[in-house]
Order: C-alpha cells, then sequence, then structure tokens
C-alpha cells in the first residue's frame, strides 16, 4: 500500500487502504513506545520497481500511530528503509526509542 493508493482527493481513504489498515493493525503486537523514535524498515515485494520506497512509509506511520504505538510521525528522529525483491513479500518494522 504506496500513498498514492490510500487516499481519493485529499481526506478521504480508499477501499485499498481501509483493508491494508486492518490487517496491519490485526498484526502489529500490543507495544508502546513514548518520545523520540528511531524505525527501520525492510520492505520484501514481488514488484518493488513499482514504488518508491518513502511513499510505503507514511502510510505504515498513519498506521502505527492510530494503533498507539508511536506517538506522533513527527517523533520519527531517525529513519532507515530497505526494498528488496522477494516473492514471500513481507514487511519488517524495528522502532527503538531514541536516546
Amino acid at each position: 500500500m504506496t500513498i498514492n493508493k490510500a487516499y481519493t482527493g485529499r481526506r478521504f481513504k480508499t477501499e485499498d487502504y481501509k483493508s491494508f489498515e486492518k490487517e496491519v493493525m490485526y498484526q502489529l503486537p500490543k507495544m508502546k513506545v513514548k518520545g523520540e523514535v528511531e524505525m527501520s524498515y525492510k520492505f520484501r515485494l514481488k514488484n518493488y520497481a513499482i514504488t518508491d520506497v518513502s511513499n510505503l512509509i507514511k502510510v505504515l506511520e498513519d498506521i502505527l500511530v492510530k494503533s498507539g504505538i508511536i506517538d506522533d510521525d513527527r517523533k520519527v528522529v531517525k529513519l532507515t528503509a530497505e526494498k528488496m525483491k522477494n516473492d514471500n513479500e513481507s514487511i519488517q518494522i524495528l522502532i527503538k526509542k531514541h536516546d
């Protein structure tokens, strides 16, 4: 799910976004990381060339805020992201409290 496919206009979530959000929220652990955080993402995608990695991150940050895992995506002070081709699609997210 990319930011480009997440919204119609500026405010309305697409059905694809709602479905993706529900699936991701179901799989997230029940945890909270307060304050400033460091985030690391690994995207394993069948067709990784169709989107830029920054579009993948924004949707996930919004879901992490909505789920209460992080307070606010403005508190992400360090970010790394990697995408790679893989037939077994997955997303790995590492969240660390910033020292």
